[in-house]
């Protein structure tokens, strides 16, 4: 905290100058607060700034000043930070929420307030902050023990530690422990949203040379029963690859493409019989049981045959995932590849 407060004092003569000012011009709104900040200085140490100015003056207009600060927690880059909502949540005054008699438990005492803090919890669910025992002992110093802001902040330090890693498609301690690149990202994305277990995962970068360094890669995802899908194609069979489609692994935007071909209408459902004793035709049953039935992968109006991500959506880059394709499966240079890539 210390090493916060040193860095905060630049911020802190811009933002009393300029609060000095709109003393002599007259009021100025709140959100002037934070829009005054020039976009590149706006970091956590700013932010801070701001909250102790306001903390200075005690206003009684502390509800708008945290709904403001609410808006632009993201333009300062804060609003992962779970410090910066215990700021927040300090800012009610303490002892006075607090309700004295059995009727204003009942109802909902100081509702602006409660709605507030509410609010603030809410962001910070929205964006995985999980709350501590601080947090919890905060709020309950604002409002009570048993209030409604109060159940909110209790139910989240129950059900928030239970659900944080419940999603068994992604891992999401991949992505808190530290930085990763747009590949790492789309090979997370290939990951999550290939639903045959068999499916397969690579990755192509371009070598790098001593003049200049390429970043380009592309990651892909086929399984085994794509690539039996593309054996049984007929030669000159269009095959499609269409996109770039935007999906999100967690708050994190990662665009994809599909590789894919007309359905084939012959193919059947499967439709499972219901058992019986009559074992007079089982050959019969046996031989129809071995044809071919539809599988995760041919879909009502199309066939997915395969995914990518690419580092740029360009035909040149969908022509090298072509290539790489036909060294698993060579009969793919059979068919008539066509790119539909969106500018």
């Amino acid at each position: 905290m210390r090493s916060i407060m040193r860095g905060i004092y630049a911020p802190l003569r811009l933002l009393s100058t300029e609060a000095s000012s709109a003393q002599h011009t007259g009021l100025v709104h709140i959100e002037k607060q934070f829009e005054s900040v020039p976009p590149s200085e706006r970091n956590k140490e700013a932010f801070y700034a701001a909250l102790i100015i306001f903390k200075e003056r005690q206003p009684r207009s502390y509800v708008d000043f945290l709904h403001s600060a609410l808006k632009y927690m993201k333009d300062f880059g804060v609003h992962k930070d779970l410090e910066a909502y215990k700021a927040l949540l300090n800012i009610f005054p303490k002892g006075k929420l607090i309700p004295q008699n059995q009727w204003q438990k009942i109802f909902l005492h100081y509702p602006l307030q409660q709605n507030c803090c509410v609010k603030v919890l809410d962001e910070m669910e929205w964006h995985g902050v999980q709350p501590d025992k601080e947090t919890h002992d905060i709020v309950v110093n604002a409002f009570g023990e048993w209030n409604f802001a109060t159940r909110k902040v209790k139910r989240m330090l129950y059900w928030m530690p239970k659900l944080r890693h419940s999603n068994k498609y992604l891992d999401r301690r991949l992505l808190e422990k530290g930085p990763l690149s747009q590949a790492d990202l789309a090979g997370l994305l290939l990951r999550t949203i290939s639903r045959d277990p068999g499916s397969k995962l690579h990755l192509w970068k371009s070598p790098s040379t001593s003049n200049s360094v390429n970043n380009e890669w592309i990651a892909y995802s086929q399984s085994i029963l794509q690539k039996n899908l593309i054996s049984r194609l007929d030669p000159m069979t269009d095959i499609f690859i269409d996109g770039p489609f935007l999906s999100y692994v967690m708050d994190k935007p990662v665009k994809y493409v599909t590789i894919k071909c007309l359905p084939d209408g012959a193919l059947q459902d499967f439709q499972p019989k219901e058992e019986n004793d009559d074992y007079a035709n089982w050959f019969q049953e046996w031989t129809e049981s071995r044809t071919f039935r539809r599988t995760i992968h041919e879909q009502k109006n199309e066939t997915i045959l395969g995914l990518a991500c690419l580092s740029t959506f360009n035909n040149a880059m969908a022509q090298r995932l072509v290539e790489l394709l036909n060294a698993h499966t060579p009969k793919l240079s059979e068919m008539n590849i066509r790119l539909r890539l969106d500018k």
